[in-house]
């Protein structure tokens, strides 16, 4: 237990209250796996328990990350003036924004025309020139593909 906690704390510089969180549940998957006979060789029951923390941290925090992404790319959008934003939700706002102007010029356009003014495939597309809808879309895909990459990179 003191183990993997200090450790956990240590190499995730997350609160007592997490990980111990993270050993419960570690505990619990090595209770369940016990049970259903899923454990075929165990050497240590403590570098079990610690490594389960350990990749169940790396878990949450991709998950954490991912939706962080996502959110951040949805406050862009529904950002509202008058609305008080939370800490959070303003650095939210603040990495869309910053990532958003990275883009090229034509990218932030159909990105703009899709998402904030509402058109259809096909209005994008005789907007911007484009053959179809099916090119708008395509483009619209590559420049919202383009910009998560930016987000994520920050």
């Amino acid at each position: 237990g003191p183990y993997c906690i200090s450790n956990i704390i240590r190499k995730f510089n997350c609160s007592l209250e997490d990980a111990e969180d993270l050993l419960i549940d570690a505990i619990l998957n090595f209770r369940d796996k016990a049970i259903s006979d899923k454990l075929s060789y165990l050497s240590s029951v403590r570098n079990y328990l610690y490594t389960t923390c350990i990749n169940m941290k790396k878990e949450k925090d991709y998950y954490t990350f991912k939706k962080r992404e996502k959110e951040a790319e949805v406050t862009l959008f529904l950002y509202d003036e008058e609305d008080e934003l939370s800490e959070y939700n303003s650095e939210l706002l603040q990495l869309s924004l910053e990532s958003f102007k990275k883009l090229s010029e034509s990218c932030q356009r159909i990105l703009r025309l899709f998402y904030i003014q509402h058109n259809s495939m096909t209005e994008v597309a005789k907007k911007l020139g484009l053959a179809n809808a099916n090119s708008a879309k395509v483009k619209k895909a590559r420049c919202h593909k383009k910009w998560l990459e930016i987000v994520k990179k920050k």
